[in-house]
């Protein structure tokens, strides 16, 4: 395997395009995996979406505990009941259809019943208790409860190495190889197009980076560059958490590229981080982009860092 060139933040959101497209199979095999997003967040929930029957199944405890109720059980009666602090609730019964949501008595879509020690009912349940929307799209394989989640753009955490290969198309592998619980894939379409870095850890899609071709550009023409991904990023995924500008410490004034000033915003949407960069480098500039599995980050970056 050649050296890569690593950067810590590679890319921008203006050359998105390629292996972003992949959708886990649909296989008896290989059951699609869902995300679920409760009111734009991802679930805290530990246990997964099933679909069973066309029917829709979550884990009722930890949703409904993203959607502030408590659950508890009846000792004697074992009936199920969710309720939040202005009143509201549902209660449920193992193997039964039939429920009570807000004062109503109702059917649910299936029964309630328990999974790997986990009460699941359906999900079109907490759309009866709260009003508020849902949906299953298979093709992006996310769930989500409120409004739909946007996860136009963004990596499908999980998928290994084959299964990006097997989504390429016309992308030239540049090089491959691993060391340690890292795994590298490097495609290009391209000579004009950027290099995507694809980054498994432990054998599972952890992060993404791109590296566009910016040669020939100035300092302003650079900024500029980096105002329009910045712009796109806004459009898809609302303000940054982050946005700062490299100033001096003592006069606050901005400092030029060149001298290692930099442009830096970061979004988050579910467990993804996203981070745009431009910076002067010892080679001239760098604009760069990265997508990041959130929780693992730590343990992605050490692993990198144990190569280097």
């Amino acid at each position: 395997m050649k050296k890569f060139t690593y950067f810590t933040l590679m890319g921008c959101l203006v050359v998105l395009l390629g292996l972003f497209s992949f959708t886990a199979p649909t296989s008896a095999a290989a059951a699609v995996s869902y995300t679920l997003y409760v009111d734009g967040t991802v679930s805290s929930a530990k246990t997964p979406v099933v679909v069973e029957k066309n029917v829709t199944l979550i884990p009722m405890k930890a949703v409904l505990a993203d959607l502030k109720y408590v659950t508890t059980v009846d000792k004697k009666t074992k009936a199920i009941t969710a309720k939040n602090s202005a009143g509201s609730y549902i209660t449920v019964n193992l193997g039964s259809k039939k429920a009570k949501i807000n004062g109503s008595n109702v059917n649910l879509a299936a029964a309630a019943k328990t999974l790997s020690g986990t009460t699941y009912i359906p999900l079109s349940a907490v759309k009866q208790l709260t009003g508020k929307p849902i949906g299953l799209d298979a093709s992006e394989g996310v769930a989500w409860i409120g409004e739909k989640p946007a996860t136009a753009n963004l990596p499908v955490w999980g998928i290994t190495p084959e299964q990006v290969k097997s989504a390429a198309g016309y992308s030239t592998l540049l090089d491959e190889g691993g060391q340690g619980d890292i795994y590298l894939l490097l495609y290009q379409d391209s000579m004009e197009d950027p290099e995507e870095l694809y980054v498994f850890y432990k054998n599972k899609l952890a992060k993404v980076v791109f590296s566009p071709v910016i040669s020939g550009l100035n300092e302003v023409g650079l900024v500029g560059f980096y105002d329009g991904a910045f712009d796109s990023l806004v459009k898809s995924y609302g303000q940054p958490i982050t946005d700062v500008v490299g100033a001096y410490e003592d006069t606050l004034e901005q400092i030029p590229l060149l001298d290692g000033g930099c442009y830096m915003s970061e979004w988050k949407k579910g467990d993804t981080l996203i981070t745009l960069l431009l910076q002067g480098t010892e080679d001239g500039y760098s604009v760069s982009m990265q997508y990041v599995k959130a929780s693992i980050e730590a343990q992605v970056e050490a692993a990198l860092d144990a190569i280097q």
